[in-house]
């Protein structure tokens, strides 16, 4: 990954320096794993959970994804889908599926820099 996609990341809410430091310094390693998240699963579970109004499928997978990415750095995500599973867990079910757009705008950004990185 060069620089100035590290840059745009950071600039888009990623903490790279705090996620190297979570894969014990190996930048390449967790480079790989960036890669990975473009094609990860977890966030059209949360999609698919929203869309069909599955509560329970939706607070499981939102806490998937929110773990996913507090380990990436991916703190703009991780600060939504947080307060998206507080919601859900506190009874505002609503709340959350109306906070999934922000997500989903979020998710976009990010993997739009990584696939621009990546190629």
């Amino acid at each position: 990954m060069d620089l100035n996609t590290i840059l745009t990341l950071q600039e888009a809410g990623v903490d790279t320096e705090g996620a190297v430091r979570r894969f014990s310094g190996n930048s390449g390693l967790y480079e790989r794993f960036l890669n990975k998240f473009l094609s990860d699963p977890t966030f059209g579970m949360v999609s698919d959970a929203f869309a069909t109004g599955d509560e329970q499928k939706a607070l499981t997978a939102t806490h998937t994804f929110k773990g996913l990415t507090a380990n990436l750095g991916l703190t703009k995500l991780y600060d939504i889908s947080s307060e998206m599973v507080n919601l859900i867990r506190g009874g505002d079910y609503g709340a959350a599926a109306g906070t999934f757009p922000d997500l989903k705008t979020a998710y976009d950004e990010i993997c739009g820099i990584l696939e621009k990185g990546f190629l």
